[in-house]
């Protein structure tokens, strides 16, 4: 059990903040295919929080097969 963390740098709860930069900047876009994928999206977002967040937030997430690795951005 965590706390979803806020931060006045992000101007957001962390977790938003990461989803948003991940598809702003291109960041999430893992492979360099132009396209984001949500398998993409988790993985940055997964690894931003935490780094954000020095540990202290640990986002989760089911793992979908390859079916419904749809492209969000």
């Amino acid at each position: 059990m965590e706390f979803a963390l806020e931060s006045e740098q992000c101007k957001n709860s962390v977790f938003t903040y990461s989803v948003l930069e991940g598809l702003k900047s291109n960041n999430a876009d893992k492979n360099s295919d132009n396209e984001i994928r949500i398998s993409e999206l988790r993985d940055y977002v997964i690894d931003k929080v935490q780094e954000l967040t020095n540990g202290r937030q640990t986002p989760t997430s089911r793992r979908e097969n390859l079916e419904f690795d749809f492209v969000v951005y």
